[in-house]
């Protein structure tokens, strides 16, 4: 008998240098949720602190509405404002673990495997969007200066959250959360697997 796992291993090897390729050379198409998403969000929680975020080819710009008071930006009468640069492609790069186990997924259809993708693609934009957020409240906090500190601050936001969910958005989400999707859509295949491994166990003992 064929071994699923043999199957979806080489399949897995071939295709996903395939979709790293793809995911980045068109990042700046698929970055666009996660800006909406990330801009909507921020201005949610403090517009009086957030002007929007521009995007420059995948990398975001978060424009604040915080006036450095030693104001070193200005260009003569103009104020200076502080802003963010994230990247949020080092969120993002689950989408294209998600789309290589997918298409390496054996005797499924090509249907169920474009709504795997397409679910996928909106699970990887909320959890860019989520990084930028908290990317955003860590580099004011911690990186732009005591203006900075202080417009945060003043927000009543924990310092400890923000640290935290900064670490849990860079560190955990993007790698973890595909993968477990991804065996829930999946979990039949799963099932096929273990059913497998466990008779193949069975047959060398």
């Amino acid at each position: 008998m064929k071994s699923p796992i043999k199957e979806l291993l080489v399949s897995a090897v071939l295709y996903l240098p395939l979709c790293f390729f793809v995911w980045f050379y068109s990042a700046a198409l698929l970055v666009v949720p996660a800006k909406w998403i990330a801009e909507q969000a921020l201005m949610m929680w403090q517009n009086d602190l957030f002007n929007g975020i521009n995007q420059q080819y995948y990398l975001f710009t978060v424009e604040t509405l915080i006036f450095p008071k030693d104001q070193m930006g200005a260009v003569g009468s103009q104020l200076a404002v502080l802003d963010v640069v994230v990247n949020p492609m080092k969120y993002g790069y689950g989408l294209a673990v998600f789309s290589g186990l997918v298409i390496s997924l054996p005797n499924t259809s090509v249907k169920f495997k474009f709504i795997q993708i397409l679910i996928g693609y909106v699970l990887i934009s909320f959890i860019q969007a989520n990084g930028v957020f908290w990317e955003t409240c860590k580099s004011l906090l911690m990186n732009a200066g005591p203006d900075a500190f202080n417009a945060i601050n003043q927000t009543g936001i924990s310092h400890n959250l923000v640290a935290g969910m900064y670490q849990l958005s860079y560190l955990i989400l993007p790698a973890v959360l595909p993968i477990m999707v991804w065996v829930l859509l999946n979990r039949k295949f799963v099932e096929d697997i273990t059913h497998f491994t466990t008779n193949e166990a069975g047959n060398d003992s």
